[in-house]
């Protein structure tokens, strides 16, 4: 087995010399699989080793339990570990998702943290998840039996980006649980067992439990021949991606008020290529493509064929609806509740300023990640500020009133330079060919009309740092759409 992933790393350019590599560990089976195997090669292929351990808080003492084995393992082979507590039923309860989902998300946003803490790691830092074969297997027949397009089937990827100078890697997909529980075995290591994987009230464990067993009991080798499938249509997806792209810009047109989808146009397409233009058009109008299933798919397809002005309610408030020529989908129109929001954001007030001079951290929970705030020391860090897509170190001294984390509104600007040139926000805009769907969803860090951060973009040259900077004051923004949360 150690042959077999060893080669996989090689083959898949998991991890190179110099890496640092984050395992994610749960305490069970298969991540303790993970990080006694990457502990038996990081000799070999010359990498630093770490751990990270998400307690959910749903599992009460069970959960503590696992947080504790986890502690003793890597104590036991001197692994660093970086332990984060999260409150899955009070992220679900708030955004209204379930209990899978909400600790999908946190768990991502755990390793983004754990990511950004080793910003300063000389190689890329690799986040290793121990998802395996029977994964794989089980992701791809999930996707198939609701109607998921060719990306979905293509099951999940050895490797991809996690931000910058960051992946996610999964080492162990090319081995099936059967061998992670003969290694741990063989080599004597214990792990722990989570009781609700057992659930199956939980479609995976329903697919693990009942469907795949019953497979295999057709064919022994069922788990890796759905592998190799996954791998061919992953393919082939990437080849049909590249057509489909071509196809776009034949077919439709993106405005302010959506995205049109013109019908003569779209009719001369192969049935194929019609269907994955409407799965990337819905997915790009709903800012996501997780939920968006055949039945939607098909739904919009069945608008070309129906009578003008007939409309369809779709996943996260997408809203197509049957034009002369063809077929708009747009967000719905936001309650006046939530373009206020949009307009006035949300506010670092002096009250919130002052706590943060005392040396608090704040956090601002967005619809779509959160922010963090908090005062550092200045004089001499010049060379230490974060260099960091989603993470900025601004001069607190220039900061004199209160600050807004909001959607960009008439008037914004930007300082362009040390003379104090300005530049209208829209002209940055045309500059950096951000598409109009774009700049409307783009947060921005703004005092009154003066635009400090475009958030994932360029600072304003007016509170940039230097030598002379007392107090700084570091932002970070995580979780949502600011780091890749694909797949499992």
């Amino acid at each position: 087995m150690i042959k077999q992933v060893t080669e996989w790393i090689k083959k898949e350019a998991l991890i190179c010399e110099g890496d640092t590599v984050i395992v994610g560990v749960s305490g069970g089976a298969d991540s303790v699989c993970l990080l006694r195997i990457l502990l038996e090669l990081q000799q070999t292929l010359q990498f630093s080793l770490g751990a990270v351990h998400v307690e959910h808080g749903i599992r009460g003492e069970a959960s503590r339990a696992d947080a504790q084995f986890v502690a003793d393992l890597c104590v036991a082979y001197q692994i660093p570990l970086q332990i984060y507590e999260v409150d899955v039923p009070e992220y679900a309860r708030k955004k209204g998702i379930g209990l899978e989902e909400a600790a999908r998300i946190l768990r991502y946003d755990c390793y983004q943290k754990e990511v950004l803490r080793h910003g300063s790691a000389k190689g890329t830092v690799k986040v290793a998840l121990a998802h395996h074969a029977d994964d794989n297997a089980e992701t791809f027949l999930f996707q198939m039996v609701r109607g998921s397009g060719l990306d979905g089937l293509s099951g999940m990827q050895p490797k991809r980006e996690f931000g910058e100078r960051a992946q996610i890697i999964r080492p162990l997909l090319v081995v099936d649980r059967s061998q992670i529980e003969e290694y741990l075995g063989k080599i004597g290591q214990d792990y722990r067992t989570d009781e609700t994987n057992f659930d199956t009230e939980y479609s995976r464990n329903r697919i693990r439990h009942d469907i795949l067993p019953a497979l295999q009991q057709i064919n022994t080798a069922a788990v890796a021949h759905i592998n190799q499938s996954a791998a061919r249509l992953r393919q082939v997806s990437e080849y049909l991606a590249v057509e489909v792209k071509k196809a776009g810009k034949q077919c439709c047109l993106a405005t302010e008020d959506g995205i049109f989808i013109k019908k003569e146009e779209w009719e001369k397409l192969p049935e194929l290529i019609r269907s994955e233009l409407v799965c990337d058009v819905l997915a790009e109008a709903s800012g996501s493509s997780k939920d968006i299933g055949a039945v939607h798919i098909d739904a919009v397809q069945g608008l070309f064929d129906s009578q003008v002005g007939r409309k369809l309610n779709l996943p996260y408030s997408v809203v197509a609806y049957r034009d002369y020529e063809g077929v708009w989908l747009a967000k719905q129109r936001k309650t006046e509740e939530e373009s206020k929001l949009e307009r006035e954001g949300y506010l670092l007030g002096e009250e919130e300023k002052r706590r943060l001079e005392q040396g608090e951290v704040l956090r601002l929970e967005l619809e779509d990640g959160s922010v963090t705030f908090q005062i550092r020391e200045g004089m001499g860090k010049v060379g230490q500020i974060h260099k960091k897509k989603y993470t900025k170190c601004f001069n607190y001294d220039k900061i004199r009133g209160v600050l807004r984390i909001r959607r960009r509104k008439a008037g914004d600007y930007l300082t362009v330079d040390s003379k104090g040139h300005k530049k209208k926000l829209k002209e940055y805009f045309i500059n950096e060919k951000i598409p109009q769907k774009e700049r409307e969803a783009m947060w921005l860090l703004a005092e009154e009309s003066h635009i400090i951060w475009v958030i994932g973009g360029r600072i304003s040259t007016c509170y940039k740092i230097d030598e002379h900077t007392k107090r700084i004051l570091e932002v970070q923004v995580v979780g949502g759409n600011y780091y890749e949360d694909q797949e499992d």
